[in-house]
């Protein structure tokens, strides 16, 4: 095995015990590896279907290269998407070295918009006294709201993963090996919106700086759904 090979391996495995630890009984919705070295497909290996579009991504066969001005993957909704009432989390491994303009941010991983009827959920690198932070924000359909932050720069060049996993109760952030982050908050609406999910950019049809477009590579991504 190639060492590119082992750090894939590695990588994907260590978001996977992540994932299981942390909720074992959750059901892996979707799981992007990105770890494809050619074609325009973001393969989804949960067996539920949600392949995404990429639109000007570097392939590597190690994570996909974002260009901080067109780069976006696109995935169709889908019903295994839309968590409902249920608790849920979303893990995305990513490297980046570039901090988002004062009052700007970058969009990671997003489903919906704050307009958006039905709720939405994301995560952002926002800019925050000269760092860029973790940002996650979870909206249900009755307008509870729900949002953390987290206290590091994640714009160092390393790889950091990154996990939002929203409950009835409250929304919890965590970096890597970090201690957890939790907003307590009363979030029991459902979220139903239909929009597609995107990585990198803001919403599908996003052009110039409302896109939030991000800049660096992602590992991989995975949404995790239940009990």
């Amino acid at each position: 095995m190639s060492r590119s090979q082992m750090f894939r391996a590695s990588a994907v495995a260590a978001v996977l015990n992540f994932a299981f630890t942390s909720s074992a009984l959750a059901a892996v919705v979707a799981q992007w590896n990105m770890d494809n070295d050619f074609g325009t497909t973001m393969t989804d290996s949960s067996g539920n279907g949600n392949d995404g579009t990429l639109y000007n991504v570097t392939t590597s066969g190690s994570g996909y290269m974002f260009d901080g001005t067109s780069s976006k993957v696109v995935v169709p909704n889908s019903a295994s998407l839309i968590p409902g009432t249920q608790d849920f989390s979303y893990t995305v491994q990513l490297q980046t070295d570039r901090i988002p303009p004062q009052g700007t941010d970058y969009d990671v991983l997003r489903k919906g918009t704050s307009i958006s009827s039905g709720g939405e959920y994301k995560l952002e690198i926002v800019y925050d006294n000269g760092m860029a932070k973790a940002y996650c924000v979870v909206k249900d359909a009755e307008g509870h709201t729900a949002t953390k932050r987290g206290k590091t720069n994640i714009a160092d060049g390393q790889l950091h993963t990154i996990t939002c996993t929203k409950t009835s109760t409250g929304l919890t952030l965590q970096i890597d090996n970090l201690p957890p982050l939790t907003k307590a908050a009363t979030l029991t609406g459902p979220i139903t919106n239909t929009k597609p999910l995107t990585l990198g950019v803001k919403t599908p049809s996003s052009t110039g700086v409302a896109g939030d477009w991000y800049y660096g590579v992602m590992r991989s991504a995975t949404i995790s759904i239940g009990p």
